[in-house]
């Protein structure tokens, strides 16, 4: 690859676009990985390994996975704890959903069709818990969801 490295810019952006899908994955990753090329182009490249279902290719992309987890352990953490937070954040999504139901029930307030898809599809949970303080005083349900 030294030669690649006398390339910058557009050249080297068109360059990568050309040989990405005529080179061996390890040797893409590697222009990746060395080459300051543009944080497009680089993204484009990085989805286009996301396009395929063949076992044998997602087997050897989860093996590249491993080992570049393996030699960046700060990556594999952060990615272990935004996994973590993520799974709290939907727990808590769940149970101020099924608060939220709760008040309406017991306040006997309907709840049609678009307005449980509404809530179910909200996944920011100060609106949902918002959504619930209106609950509790709210003349109907779309005051409540207002």
């Amino acid at each position: 690859m030294p030669f690649l490295v006398a390339r910058s810019g557009q050249a080297l952006d068109d360059f990568a676009r050309w040989v990405a899908p005529r080179r061996p994955l390890a040797w893409v990753l590697s222009m990746l990985e060395y080459l300051a090329m543009s944080t497009t182009v680089r993204e484009e490249l990085l989805w286009g390994f996301a396009q395929t279902e063949d076992p044998e290719i997602l087997a050897r992309r989860q093996r590249i996975l491993e080992v570049l987890l393996s030699v960046s352990p700060q990556v594999e953490e952060r990615l272990v704890e935004k996994g973590r937070s993520e799974g709290l954040l939907e727990g808590r999504l769940a149970e101020a959903r099924a608060a939220l139901r709760r008040v309406l029930a017991r306040r006997q307030l309907p709840l049609g069709p678009e307005d449980d898809a509404r809530i179910e599809a909200c996944d920011d949970l100060g609106v949902v818990e918002r959504w619930h303080d209106q609950a509790v005083t709210a003349a109907s349900t779309a005051e409540a969801l207002r």
